[in-house]
């Protein structure tokens, strides 16, 4: 049967929680929370204790399994259009696309990419480039671009070469 409650106590390392169903007072058992996938590619989303969750159980409320999460006139649903797709974390973190501008949003303090990136068209930064690596163009590196300065000189006005740059690049 299909119930609505608020949940009480969750098991994270199981992807559990038990549900108190306000119809009849009565508290489930551990029930699975519904996860997209778990065989080879492995989804995982926990609700929240205090959480409104709809949940398929049995008549005793001892074997069933949540559905998900509901908004409510509590809990007001973020999104401001059909177009949106978000999700917005407790910190205020934000990750959104529209699919009527075609914008992914993401909004967090540091995003940790452990990947090859390829990238087409212009990229716009405000906060500067740190790389550990040389940095290089289609014409030339920035490492070969000092090994040219650094060393340099030029012919003085009296024929003798000058020294080399006051400071190096």
């Amino acid at each position: 049967m299909l119930k609505f409650g608020i949940v009480t106590a969750i098991n994270p390392l199981k992807a559990q929680a038990r549900v108190r169903f306000s119809d009849d007072e009565m508290q489930s058992w551990w029930l699975p929370v519904l996860q997209a996938k778990t065989l080879k590619d492995k989804f995982y989303s926990m609700v929240d204790v205090g959480e409104l969750v709809a949940c398929l159980v049995d008549e005793n409320c001892e074997d069933g399994v949540i559905l998900g999460a509901i908004y409510s006139s509590v809990d007001a649903c973020p999104a401001i259009s059909e177009n949106q797709t978000m999700i917005r974390f407790e910190d205020r973190s934000l990750f959104e696309f529209n699919k009527e501008t075609g914008v992914l949003t993401i909004c967090c303090s540091k995003v940790n990419f452990m990947a090859d990136i390829l990238h087409t068209g212009t990229l716009e930064n405000t906060g500067g480039i740190i790389s550990e690596a040389d940095i290089t163009d289609k014409k030339s590196s920035m490492q070969a671009m000092r090994d040219v300065f650094n060393p340099h000189t030029h012919t003085g006005n009296q024929g003798a070469p000058t020294s080399k740059p006051d400071g190096e690049m």
